[in-house]
């Protein structure tokens, strides 16, 4: 590739990576909303979708495709880059797309393929096959960078009426464009994007819009429209285990239990994995049918069917993820039906698991109270002893945790990843501690959420570094090889200057931030955790102060359609950007750590309600002792003896004096025959 080649590819390529960047919003401190949790990675303009007369291959991404298409005019105006485009580039162009994909290189094939489908020619092929591809390869990119709205700008170009829903690429723009809608609960937005697909398109991409339009209708608080909506995805579509378990939670929230054992079973029904379509019976199926299990075992329990919650329950297959809860429910039921030793039974089989589960500080005290019912006094009391000596420490430790932003982070980010929790090192407990608060925390959704905006936040931050020193780059070369610094660049020095504080500032300020975290992490003394943060405050201001210088070079007169006059609109962009993702990353840490506090707040909860249970135990346990003791002393005084003394070598002392007690000596006696033989 030659020089011109190469200005070219960094060209598309910034412009790919400022176009995605968008001023962060500001979330709040308290929980996310499903509607809050937009992608913070969005192109800079706000877009709507376009009306459903549009033409079909139109498409109004905002700023992204404008930038692309910007740089492709002025690159084509100075003869760099390609002039002319072919179907072989456009088919070699969107293997690589997926190939940088598959490999994780997403940013990559972002900019490869906008290269491509923005090019001034691209629309001799956008009909074509592989220009359908190209344009799905995109958005399905952008879409798992977290870049909703271009992601779906690309992806709508695809839903043609024309096509009647049979297109493949159609139907996996519509297979997409919903993942995008239940990933960023952008419900309403997606579904004026799938307003053009027909009627007639097939069951299955019917089913799909019919399911995310359910999902919209039930957190916009009209359980009827979401259960007429789930209603109508057929078996033929991935989401109809979902949408049959989900209407039997509206029906069963409504006092229907019949309706919704009715649904229920026809998810949990044996028989169902062998009749569901292979396509279809994936490991989504096979969650979604233990969860429905567990939905009947509770529906009869709640009934007080406890034989019928307990063959449920039983449904739940061995290697399933959800066995820990299904044997605790089937336990509890036993319970209340008196059945003490079946209940006992199933706990062993619990504890026979040997691995930390959500329930097992509820499975502990329910296994005391087990034998307290059966007058196993002394087996209760030791179980109770050894709950309180095992979780008050957990406790203790969850609420330091629930202090300390650095441990809490690094507990919640294994609990999430499902690494071992006990290699995180937090709060100064134990690896066993740190595993059981792991097993027993209880996040809420919106924390994920809350990560996935700040890890698309992080990313594009990243990104904004390249692209800002990309943008440097191809200022200089355009000044010195051969290029005419344009007469405005003098005037353009001040902001250079200032975009390159703002960038030390940063650099000190996210430095800086770094080692005050280490420090507190490792229990340094206050003096100098304090000297940290007042110096962290300091390169902070700083960095406020070189942003509020950028600002006027962002709002200045609007840059020109030369490729200098692009890149340095671009970088006065990028620099207004860089200024406001500090606070961004501030109130999205702001938004985790409350969100991170409530479920450990919860945990400290139920375990000091737990703790309290225990200790009530206890006095139960030693009441009981007492009362087995005057039942026993009474049985004796009239003549009973005992049943630990039948049979007992101490059953002597219970004889009176005209009383012999003869031992077992057993069943062989010197002179018995045996076979033929006489021993």
């Amino acid at each position: 590739m030659g020089r011109a080649g190469v200005a070219a590819f960094i060209a598309i390529t910034l412009a790919a990576r400022l176009a995605r960047a968008e001023p962060p919003p500001a979330p709040a401190a308290a929980p996310l909303s499903p509607a809050a949790a937009t992608s913070t990675a969005t192109a800079v303009a706000t877009t709507t979708p376009p009306a459903a007369d549009a033409a079909p291959g139109a498409v109004d991404d905002g700023a992204f495709g404008a930038a692309l298409r910007g740089y492709h005019a002025a690159l084509l105006t100075r003869h760099l880059g390609p002039q002319d485009l072919r179907l072989e580039e456009v088919t070699a162009r969107v293997a690589e797309g997926e190939s940088l994909v598959g490999a994780g290189r997403v940013d990559e094939a972002i900019a490869r393929l906008g290269e491509i489908v923005e090019h001034p020619q691209f629309e001799l092929f956008a009909d074509s096959p592989q220009g359908r591809a190209a344009v799905f390869r995109l958005g399905d990119a952008l879409a798992i960078a977290g870049i909703d709205e271009p992601a779906r700008a690309y992806l709508r170009r695809l839903v043609d009426p024309k096509t009647d829903g049979t297109d493949v690429w159609t139907r996996r723009a519509v297979r997409r464009l919903v993942d995008v809608a239940l990933e960023s609960g952008e419900f309403t937005a997606v579904a004026k994007d799938l307003s053009r697909v027909p009627a007639t398109a097939p069951e299955e991409v019917r089913g799909e819009i019919a399911y995310m339009n359910g999902r919209e209708r039930e957190a916009a608080g009209d359980p009827d429209g979401a259960l007429t909506a789930y209603g109508s995805v057929t078996q033929s579509c991935r989401f109809w285990a979902e949408a049959t378990y989900l209407s039997a939670l509206i029906q069963v929230e409504k006092g229907h239990y019949k309706d919704g054992e009715d649904l229920l079973c026809r998810v949990a029904d044996p028989k169902r994995s062998a009749s569901t379509v292979p396509a279809f019976a994936d490991e989504k199926f096979f969650a979604v049918r233990d969860l429905a299990r567990l939905g009947l075992g509770r529906i009869a329990h709640e009934q007080g069917r406890n034989d019928d919650a307990r063959y449920y329950y039983y449904l739940v297959p061995r290697d399933s993820d959800r066995l820990a809860e299904a044997l605790y429910e089937a336990a509890t039921t036993r319970y209340e039906k008196k059945d003490y030793e079946g209940a006992h039974e199933l706990l062993d089989e619990l504890s026979a698991l040997g691995a930390h589960h959500r329930y097992e500080d509820e499975a502990a005290v329910l296994g005391a109270w087990v034998d307290l019912a059966r007058c196993k006094f002394a087996d209760a009391d030791k179980k109770l002893v050894d709950f309180v000596a095992r979780y008050e420490p957990v406790r203790d430790a969850a609420r330091k945790i629930a202090d300390d932003d650095v441990a809490m982070r690094r507990l919640l980010t294994a609990v999430r990843d499902g690494s071992d929790a006990g290699g995180a090192e937090v709060a100064g407990a134990s690896n066993e501690v740190v595993r059981t608060i792991a097993a027993l925390v209880r996040v809420d959704p919106a924390y994920d959420r809350a990560l996935r905006r700040r890890a698309v936040l992080e990313r594009e931050a990243s990104a904004l570094v390249h692209a800002m020193s990309a943008i440097g780059d191809m200022q200089r070369a355009l000044a010195t090889n051969g290029g005419v610094r344009p007469a405005e660049a003098a005037a353009g020095a001040g902001a250079s200057d200032d975009a390159e504080q703002a960038k030390q500032a940063r650099d000190a300020v996210e430095g800086v931030a770094r080692e005050l975290s280490a420090l507190e992490s490792a229990g340094a003394p206050a003096d100098r955790v304090q000297e940290m943060r007042t110096a962290l405050h300091e390169l902070e201001a700083r960095l406020s102060r070189a942003a509020s210088s950028a600002a006027p070079a962002a709002d200045g007169t609007a840059p020109g359609a030369d490729l200098p006059d692009l890149l340095r609109g671009d970088a006065a962009k990028g620099a207004a950007f860089a200024a406001r993702i500090g606070g961004a990353r501030k109130e999205l840490a702001a938004s985790e750590a409350a969100l991170a506090r409530d479920a450990l707040k919860r945990l400290d909860l139920r375990l000091s309600r737990l703790l309290r249970r225990a200790r009530l135990g206890r006095i139960e346990s030693v009441l009981g002792r007492k009362r087995a003791l005057e039942v026993e002393v009474e049985a004796i005084r009239l003549g009973y003896l005992p049943q630990d003394a039948v049979d007992s070598l101490d059953a002597v002392r219970y004889l009176e004096d005209n009383e012999e007690y003869w031992p077992f000596e057993g069943d062989d006696w010197p002179d018995e025959y045996v076979g033929s033989d006489i021993r």
